[in-house]
Order: structure tokens, then C-alpha cells, then sequence
């Protein structure tokens, strides 16, 4: 082999390696993208009012906890509870108020999926949406207690300025999604008719909601014995895919048995196929996405929702 074809080739060699060696580089440079929190085109809600869930700390603080944090829209940590306040135009008003609680396993807030994204379609049927900045895990605290404290103050706020923001006090509404309903049915068998002998105007108010909406409800490994469900709990709409691995469709209908077998009004909206993110208003395709066309006439035949003036 002559002198040209080794140089040649040796610099290929040294090429070949330096490429190898580069590679897990580039390959760690390329990181993958976060998921899509929004639709195509989506225009973010802008809150008319963000209101601190209590003054000062929230009951049961436990001091020592990881500060608060705010990834991918997600929202972890939380310690410190808020509720987004969206009116609907003062034309289209029609009294209804929705507290909305998202997902994320008490670990992390996806209110950009379960809340925002379903801002302008409720808006537009005259219904006030709150969002539920409920506490999640933020160190050694019960979480499950502290956010259905957090859901039961939520629904008193609502109720006792319900005069000031144009709404019902006798149709306010609490939806979940997954983790979210997952506070809704504690909600739905442990509100109270509030303290009378309360210091605070806001705590002598009923945390009843007056219809609940569980989306994809988890059982956080819990079965129905441990959800004190009554005759008196509210009436009940169900959006649940069949394929749900995350939470399986059985404790949904276990749920739905125990509600009938009380006697409280309930309805089912199922559909086979989405998992977990079935209802996910404009990310995804399928029968899912039509909870919205499902659950207004549930509403309005309840008298919960009056249509548009």
C-alpha cells in the first residue's frame, strides 16, 4: 500500500472514531421535548382574580418543605393554595360556577391541561370556572387531607362571594381530573354545612358542592369502603374511558353502584378507547372530547345549568 492510500485511510480511521466518540454527546444534547400542554393556536386564559386560599398559612403546615416549583406548566410542592377566578362575559352569565381540581397523582398540578384548556369552552356556556391550586406533596404532609381541606374552602369562597361574581350559591359545581376527582369524592362524602360558631365569615359557609364531576376518578389505591358517600352527597357525572389503565374503570363503576344504591342522581359518560387522557379537549381524537356535549344536558336536566340568557 502506498504512502497516499495509508494517510488516507489512517485519517478516515481517526474520522470513524472522533464521530463515535461524539456520539452519546450529541445523543445527551438531545433531550426530549416536553409534552404538549395546549392545543394548536391555543390563546392562555387570563385569570380576572388569583386569591389566596387562606390567610396567612394554610392549616397544617408543615414547616421544612421543598420550595414550590413550576415545570412544564406543572405546578409541584405546593404549600401554598390559590384559586384562579375566569368569569364568563356578564352577558352570558348563566349563575353556574365549576371548581376545577387537576391531576397529577398529589404530586404535581397539570392546570394547564385540566383547567385553562376548558376555560373558553365554559366561559362561552356562561359557566365560571375556578381553579384549584390544591396543596400536593411538598414534604412530610397528608396530602389527601390537606387538599380536600384546600377542595372544602374552595367551594365556601365561591359560595359566600357568589353575589359579587354573578353565580347561583346553589349551583356551584366541583369537577376533578384523576388525582383531582380523587379529592372531589372525598369532598362528595366529607363536606360540611360550615361552623356557626366560626371567627371566620368564610368558614360558617357550606363546602357542599351542589354537583360534582369525576373525570378518570383514581383510587389512590384506596377501595369504596374508605369514601363515606351518603344520601346527601351531590349528584354525580362520570367521564371515564374503558381502556384507563392509570384508573381502571371498575372503582368508577363500584362508585356509580353505591350512588344509585343511595339514591343520589348520577350519570355515565363512557367511552371505549383514550386512556387516561381521553377527555382532553382538543389534544386528542375520539368520542372523549365530546364530555362537554354530555355533560350540559345532564346539567340542565339537575337544573344546575339554565343555558345561556
Amino acid at each position: 500500500m502506498n504512502a497516499g492510500c495509508t494517510n488516507t485511510l489512517t485519517r478516515l480511521v481517526v474520522s470513524l472514531l472522533l464521530g463515535i466518540c461524539a456520539l452519546p454527546t450529541a445523543l445527551a444534547a438531545e433531550k426530549p421535548k416536553p409534552a404538549a400542554n395546549h392545543p394548536p393556536g391555543f390563546v392562555k386564559p387570563e385569570p380576572d382574580a388569583v386569591i389566596p386560599l387562606w390567610p396567612g398559612d394554610a392549616p397544617g403546615l408543615v414547616p421544612g418543605g421543598k420550595a414550590e416549583t413550576f415545570v412544564n406548566e406543572r405546578y409541584a410542592n405546593v404549600s401554598a393554595p390559590q384559586l384562579f377566578v375566569y368569569l364568563p362575559p356578564k352577558e352570558k352569565a348563566s349563575g353556574t360556577a365549576l371548581v376545577i381540581a387537576g391531576g397529577g397523582g398529589y404530586n404535581h398540578l397539570a392546570m394547564c391541561l385540566h383547567v385553562e384548556n376548558v376555560v373558553k369552552l365554559l366561559n362561552d356556556q356562561g359557566i365560571a370556572v375556578f381553579g384549584l391550586k390544591y396543596r400536593t406533596r411538598y414534604g412530610n404532609n397528608d396530602v389527601v387531607a390537606d387538599a380536600l381541606a384546600d377542595g372544602k374552602r374552595a367551594v365556601r369562597i365561591v359560595r359566600s362571594r357568589a353575589a359579587e361574581w354573578g353565580i347561583d350559591p346553589h349551583r356551584i359545581g366541583f369537577q376533578g381530573y384523576s388525582a383531582g376527582a380523587n379529592l372531589c369524592l372525598n369532598l362528595a362524602g366529607q363536606f360540611d354545612e360550615g361552623d356557626p360558631a366560626a371567627a371566620e365569615p368564610i368558614q360558617r359557609v357550606s363546602s357542599r358542592p351542589d354537583f360534582c364531576v369525576l373525570m378518570c376518578v383514581w383510587p389512590n389505591k384506596r377501595t369504596i369502603a374508605d369514601f363515606p358517600l351518603s344520601e346527601i352527597s351531590p349528584p354525580t357525572f362520570f367521564a371515564h374511558a374503558k381502556d384507563d389503565t392509570t384508573a381502571p374503570i371498575e372503582f368508577a363503576m363500584e362508585v356509580h353502584k353505591k350512588l344509585r344504591g343511595l339514591g343520589v342522581p348520577d350519570e355515565m359518560f363512557v367511552v371505549d378507547t383514550g386512556g387516561h387522557g381521553a377527555f382532553h379537549v382538543g389534544m386528542v381524537e375520539g368520542l372523549g372530547v365530546k364530555w362537554p356535549e354530555a355533560l350540559l344536558p345532564w346539567l340542565k336536566k339537575m337544573d344546575m345549568w339554565r343555558g345561556l340568557p
